[in-house]
């Protein structure tokens, strides 16, 4: 999918931008403050429905007006309104009509790229699991349901866990359905590690020229290869051992919530051993590894917002990362400068030139 019309108005600092973005590349360049990430966080926000920044649904109006709407037009001629009203909340319609956020996600597929998104392999495992939550639900649809049905019995059962006096016999239950979701929930990650691993070397290689060999793993839980059944057995097992501590803490300590994924180079813990440059590569591999196994299952690929990502890569890498970039997407990738590493970039792009929330066409 591709838009081939956009409009953004009172959306953060962008106060009226309208522009007929290029099918292949956009380049969107201006310095800090000027308004780059909310560009991206305005797509992103119709597709998903997240705010980059995190912040509530009512910061995303610019404070001197009382609503925000972003309209996107698409090359399938289908047109997507996102309206927010100060007070109100958000409406979607669709062609004119009401519509669900699953169902623009749906329509408008994009995946979304910042700066932080380089340190996952360094930071605490819970990034490394949202990173693959985020690329599993978007490859299988029934992961995402999966997934927040399991987040709805933890929360139930961490709820419970706090109370002053605990009804076993409920707390049971729960921890059966969460043993029954959580199983599934691994057998899934598993197969998506097993399909990532088989391109990962091969990208990460194109970036260093060696033959290290690059893998995202389960580093110790010895589950590669178990069945459902199996993995029922484990997690039940690992919850018995572990009542006590559950009860002492008030809070699960066991299931896929908890599980740890590291990135190993050549069998060795990348997040201990590697340098920052192979921290990040691994990460972009990663990326670029999805895209190819998301092209694979749908035969085209997501509209790509990348967010001043090359300000955190050496030259070198700079480089290796758009000469990789799949040629077929429509990307926005935003810049503070016109950095040295486009001089790679070969075929027709757009430069869009952003200062104090307007933008312009070079």
């Amino acid at each position: 999918m591709k838009i081939d019309r956009l409009k953004i108005t009172n959306y953060r600092n962008l106060g009226n931008v309208e522009i007929v973005p290029n099918p292949g590349l956009n380049i969107i360049f201006g310095p800090n403050g000027s308004g780059k990430t909310n560009f991206c966080e305005a797509i992103h926000y119709v597709s998903t429905g997240d705010n980059i920044k995190g912040s509530r649904q009512s910061e995303l109006i610019n404070w001197d007006s009382d609503y925000a709407l972003v309209r996107m037009g698409l090359i399938s001629d289908d047109e997507v309104v996102v309206y927010l009203k100060e007070g109100k909340g958000k409406e979607v319609k669709i062609n004119s009509k009401s519509g669900k956020q699953s169902e623009v996600k749906s329509l408008v597929p994009t995946h979304t790229f910042v700066p932080e998104d380089l340190y996952i392999s360094k930071g605490p495992p819970r990034r490394r699991r949202s990173l693959l939550n985020r690329h599993l639900s978007q490859l299988n649809e029934d992961y995402g349901h999966l997934l927040s049905d399991y987040n709805a019995e933890l929360k139930k059962k961490n709820t419970l866990l706090k109370q002053d006096e605990i009804n076993e016999d409920f707390l049971e239950v729960l921890s059966e359905r969460l043993i029954e979701l959580g199983a599934q929930i691994t057998v899934e990650r598993i197969n998506y590690l097993g399909e990532l691993n088989q391109c990962l070397p091969d990208i990460y290689g194109q970036f260093v020229r060696t033959e290290q060999e690059l893998n995202l793993s389960y580093p110790d839980d010895g589950l590669i290869n178990c069945s459902k059944k199996e993995i029922v057995e484990m997690l039940s097992d690992k919850l018995e051992r572990n009542r006590a501590k559950e009860l002492n803490r008030e809070t699960s300590v066991v299931g896929p919530h908890r599980d740890k994924f590291e990135f190993l180079l050549d069998g060795k813990n990348l997040r201990t051993f590697g340098s920052q440059g192979e921290l990040r590569t691994a990460v972009i591999a990663t990326y670029l590894a999805y895209l190819e196994l998301y092209e694979e299952k749908f035969n085209e690929l997501p509209i790509l917002v990348l967010d001043d990502i090359l300000s955190e890569l050496d030259r070198s890498r700079g480089e290796a990362f758009l000469e990789n970039l799949p040629e077929e997407p429509q990307v926005f990738m935003t810049t503070a400068t016109r950095s040295p590493s486009f001089r790679k970039l070969s075929g027709e792009f757009t430069v869009l030139k952003i200062e104090k929330g307007r933008l312009e066409k070079q």
